[in-house]
């Protein structure tokens, strides 16, 4: 096993340890929100502030940018972070974040049932877990918001990429 592999394996062992640690005991939906939030905090840290405090989520060119409830906006910490969204990059329906082998995707609906309460419209947190050993590259969704859902149907998700290209992810 080389260095980058053995430090991809090690970082999705510590994710997995941190979305059972958070989420697992956790049954109330704001506090499930609470934690999905400080997980972004955690694994796609912003230059100033937190997550918590997002009013909303835009992409500028190829930049993810978060504008606060304060009227400030910032970026990520690691830009290269950002990888595709959905949607307009004025008003993105979902954006996706890779940590390593770990994708996230930051889904927002101002009519659904979480997004109507949360200041930045979030609808839900998804991680799509790696699942190794198979012939194709696929991913495990997991909802950190929503319990007892599956996330999508079919086999693939497909957004757009900062370089305006198709990103697929395949799912299992």
């Amino acid at each position: 096993m080389n260095m980058s592999t053995q430090a991809s394996a090690t970082a999705t062992q510590n994710l997995n340890r941190f979305i059972g640690e958070q989420f697992v005991a956790t049954t109330n939906q704001q506090d499930r929100t609470t934690n999905a939030k400080d997980f972004l905090d955690a694994q796609f840290p912003l230059t100033e502030g937190s997550h918590q405090d997002v009013s909303s989520y835009v992409v500028y060119y190829t930049h993810l940018l978060a504008f606060l409830k304060d009227g400030s906006q910032c970026g990520l910490q690691n830009p290269c972070q950002f990888v595709a969204l959905t949607g307009h990059k004025s008003e993105p329906t979902s954006v996706v974040l890779k940590n390593n082998d770990t994708h996230v995707e930051i889904c927002f609906d101002r009519q659904g049932q979480m997004g109507t309460t949360d200041q930045a419209n979030i609808e839900d947190i998804q991680v799509a877990i790696p699942i190794k050993n198979l012939p194709t590259p696929y991913k495990q969704w997991i909802s950190l918001i929503h319990t007892g859902c599956q996330p999508t149907e079919g086999n693939c998700k497909v957004f757009t990429a900062k370089d305006g290209s198709d990103y697929a992810l395949h799912q299992r």
